[in-house]
């Protein structure tokens, strides 16, 4: 039955989705009540006597008025630096649709059945891509639940943009991941070389943003979290050709992940 490998994945993932959507919303939540107790003009003279290096830690760049503000208080104390936190999640969802399962030997048994390696791969990823956006939706209402209950005053619409980036920014990290576990075959190598491609990608994002202005600022650019910067979605809004290039970029991984798996054994 076409969809089955989906609704299978989707009915033994739900429960996690709603714990992760949970426990991050309630930190969103926290960070939003918090709002009120500091002066947002007191926040900016912080800010600007802060070294270069400590603003790009905390994912702050030069453009310290966007972050002078209540959205850009939410942006730094949450969706900043958390988006490390944010990254786990789908990195999860990623060694799920291989990896996991060949390391414990169900893998093979699913596929003894007549149900193609492509259709199993693409039913998991759409699935677990399905939980990605539960979990941004749990957040968002957290965010949301936290504006009634501090009667905080923010931009609706740029913390629904800043929230609802997060998608395009999980399903990469879940492509990504997907990626590396079918080609590194073993669970533990490949949740290796993901946690090196995350924290080097947070290295060279601070990086670049510690070095503003230099000739070094362009190393930034290799790092994927530089493509989420809060300062510059709560400028602008929606950067469409970032969006683009997490979709494009997650298709490309996902094809090359089943162009791999289709020629390989499966691990016992």
């Amino acid at each position: 039955m076409i969809g089955a490998v989906f609704l299978e994945t989707l009915k033994t993932t739900w429960k996690q989705m709603v714990y992760w959507g949970i426990g991050l919303s309630a930190m969103g939540l926290l960070v939003v009540i918090m709002v009120p107790l500091f002066n947002m003009q007191d926040m900016q003279k912080l800010l600007e006597s802060f070294p270069p290096v400590i603003l790009a830690m905390i994912g702050v760049g030069k453009d310290l008025e966007v972050f002078a503000t209540n959205e850009g208080f939410v942006a730094i104390g949450f969706f900043g630096k958390s988006a490390l936190i944010f990254a786990v999640y789908p990195v999860v969802m990623g060694m799920r649709i291989t990896a996991n399962e060949e390391d414990n030997g169900t893998m093979d048994v699913l596929l003894s059945l007549p149900v193609e390696r492509a259709r199993v791969v693409i039913e998991k990823f759409l699935a677990y891509g399905v939980s990605c956006v539960g979990v941004v939706i749990l957040i968002y209402l957290g965010l949301h639940i936290g504006v009634i209950l501090g009667g905080v005053e923010l931009d609706a619409l740029r913390l629904a943009e800043v929230t609802f980036y997060l998608i395009p920014l999980m399903v990469f990290i879940m492509a990504a991941t997907m990626l590396i576990a079918v080609l590194a075959r073993r669970r533990m190598v490949a949740l290796g070389i993901v946690t090196a491609f995350v924290i080097a990608s947070y290295m060279l994002q601070t990086i670049g943003l510690a070095a503003e202005g230099t000739v070094a600022e362009p190393i930034g650019a290799v790092s994927f979290l530089t493509y989420y910067n809060t300062g510059d979605i709560l400028a602008q809004g929606f950067i469409w050709p970032h969006i683009a290039g997490f979709v494009i970029l997650s298709g490309v991984l996902l094809l090359a992940s089943l162009y791999r798996y289709e020629r390989r054994d499966i691990g016992v």
